[in-house]
């Protein structure tokens, strides 16, 4: 495909809960002059995992896998691939416990589980994958997604990276090589995934220029808190700062453990000894959090708990969940007040990121601390959606799409790249400038 037609580029964010690919393909019959541009978007859930006969698993079949074989699976990886260094479970296959398992090493291998071939049975089941290769998995899986819909190959695309990643050689090389390398495309731009959220609220053009964007990402495992100014077309970074291990699922593990007690004191069984009960409740612990970001009480009801056929229920209001979860929320706070670092009148526009910054605690403590400021809103982005969003208008054409709205954007960080753009868009000579 040329590249200055839709759908000749793809916008992709790895995620740790999903991961999303989104562009703009043709509304007609095909590409040309009078096509208009066509948004789509497509998200899995962000899990491998090998089944037994060494089926490679991805997406909702690979979280299904984990049921089963929890030890098989890998998710999160995004923020291992961000720290560079151990932080995963499992033990290797020679352990004769039954299974081989997962783990991930400093160098950022990790072990997925083989079926025996000869030989001893617990050395020949053991079997390596680079997160690289991981996040490719998940990058093929996208791809094909987006292939089918719009009935075409496509050929380039934008990845999202944490800051971190996205401005280190190691970090854009690990994210090419799982995009060209295992998935297939041709040339792969790396971009800071707080500018493209920004991008989404339209941040990267003219209306932009010169202010300083606060991008807070609390999302289902991780945190971010960025900032960075638009000058002259430049994205500059102020500061940023990460914590890996805050974000939804640890808000809603404390409704489950505060559930677990309930349930220990009603009926005299720790629900906690029983996986398939402790899954049950989690299911309904996640269901009861959203709920309560639209509603003041909902009610957590679980039939068949636990095997003797036991059916909990119980209330649980916005209240309770906020009390249960006040040191979270000021943790989470925290990294936005070590960024800004007591200079609220600096920041200019404030951007929220993630399906956790849909908590209205999380709204209120950002609004007390920037004196009644609320966050940017667009109609038709959410912020679960906005990095991926942004990413895709990132990716468009300018050829096709408001040529009369286009400018040139250049991430200053962003000195070696392995795509040149003039190749990709019209009118760019400098493979650090961009049309968007």
């Amino acid at each position: 495909m040329p590249p200055f037609v839709l759908g000749a580029a793809a916008a992709i964010h790895l995620g740790n809960t999903n991961s999303c690919i989104a562009g703009y393909g043709h509304a007609g019959p095909g590409p040309g002059p009078g096509a208009r541009p066509n948004y789509y978007q497509f998200c899995i859930l962000s899990w491998v995992a090998i089944a037994g006969d060494g089926t490679i698993l991805s997406g909702e079949a690979a979280m299904n896998h984990a049921a089963s074989s929890p030890r098989a699976a890998i998710s999160a990886f995004m923020r291992l691939l961000d720290q560079r260094h151990a932080a995963g479970g499992g033990r290797r296959g020679e352990e004769r416990d039954g299974a081989c398992a997962v783990q991930v090493h400093q160098d950022a291998w990790m072990g997925l589980p083989f079926p025996p071939t000869g030989g001893h049975p617990w050395r020949s089941c053991w079997k390596e994958f680079s997160l690289a290769h991981i996040a490719g998995i998940l990058i093929s899986h996208l791809k094909k997604m987006a292939e089918a819909h719009l009935g075409s190959e496509i050929n380039n695309a934008v990845v999202t990276a944490p800051s971190r990643l996205s401005y280190t050689d190691d970090g854009k090389e690990s994210l090419s090589l799982a995009a060209r390398g295992h998935a297939g495309f041709r040339a792969v731009k790396v971009v800071d995934q707080h500018i493209a959220a920004a991008a989404a609220y339209g941040h990267h053009t003219t209306q932009g220029d010169r202010k300083a964007i606060l991008v807070f990402h609390l999302g289902g495992r991780t945190s971010h808190a960025t900032i960075f100014k638009f000058v002259d077309g430049t994205a500059r970074l102020i500061d940023t700062i990460v914590d890996h291990f805050l974000g939804g699922d640890d808000f809603t593990a404390t409704i489950v453990d505060h559930l677990a007690e309930l349930i220990k004191k009603q009926h005299g069984r720790d629900v906690r000894q029983d996986k398939a009960a402790m899954a049950r409740l989690k299911v309904a612990c996640e269901q009861a959090k959203r709920a309560l970001s639209e509603q003041q009480e909902t009610l957590v009801q679980i039939d068949s708990l636990l095997d003797d056929g036991v059916v909990f229920s119980a209330p649980l209001t916005r209240a309770d969940f906020e009390e249960l979860n006040h040191h979270l929320f000021h943790r989470a706070l925290g990294l936005v007040e070590e960024v800004v670092k007591g200079r609220v009148e600096m920041v200019d526009e404030i951007v929220v990121v993630g399906g956790s910054a849909r908590i209205p605690k999380v709204r209120r403590l950002l609004r007390d601390y920037f004196h009644g400021r609320r966050p940017n809103s667009r109609k038709g982005v959410e912020p679960e959606e906005a990095v991926v969003h942004g990413a895709a208008l990132l990716a468009r054409p300018v050829a096709v799409v408001q040529p009369q709205a286009a400018r040139d954007l250049e991430v200053e960080e962003d000195s070696h790249s392995s795509l040149d753009f003039d190749h990709w868009f019209r009118g760019a000579t400098d493979k650090r400038v961009y049309k968007v």
